[in-house]
């Protein structure tokens, strides 16, 4: 009687632990200054697309690698070269470095691969700094030639 006592109290300590750890959420750095709307999930929106494709066939399907502080923080969301691709993500006030790297559909192998570093987006980093209220938008253009052009605007 008692070893089926303690079985039943170990079982309810697991369970409670499996419960905890799916429930838990992650996150990454945490702005603790509320200067942020109430509500808000993100203090960096990055936003990138190619704007000189005109030929529908020759718009492939690509995402972008982000990498804030040399660590890579996650990917855009997937889409057409010629559509935005947005990235949002909450940081902390100080001054960051992004780089990111542009991966694009190989229809004939069925999955996306990294371009050389000769065809990625030059310059594919920046320097920034995340203001103390509101939001950063990072818009990011790049042309036929991979010339990047960056352009900043705050929410």
């Amino acid at each position: 009687m008692k070893r089926a006592g303690y079985i039943i109290k170990t079982g309810i300590f697991i369970l409670s632990i499996l419960i905890f750890s799916c429930t838990a959420t992650t996150v990454k750095e945490t702005d603790t200054s509320g200067s942020l709307k109430k509500g808000e999930k993100y203090n960096f929106k990055f936003i990138c697309y190619d704007r000189d494709i005109t030929d529908p066939g020759n718009d492939r399907r690509s995402y972008y690698r982000i990498f804030i502080d040399k660590s890579e923080s996650g990917r855009t969301t997937t889409g057409l070269e010629s559509q935005e691709k947005i990235y949002e993500e909450r940081l902390t006030g100080s001054r960051h470095l992004i780089v990111f790297e542009k991966w694009v559909l190989d229809e004939k192998e069925g999955r996306y691969i990294k371009l050389n570093n000769i065809d990625q987006p030059k310059p594919n980093h920046k320097y920034f700094t995340i203001p103390e209220n509101g939001i950063l938008i990072m818009v990011v253009q790049t042309d036929k030639n991979g010339k990047a052009e960056f352009s900043e605007d705050y929410e």
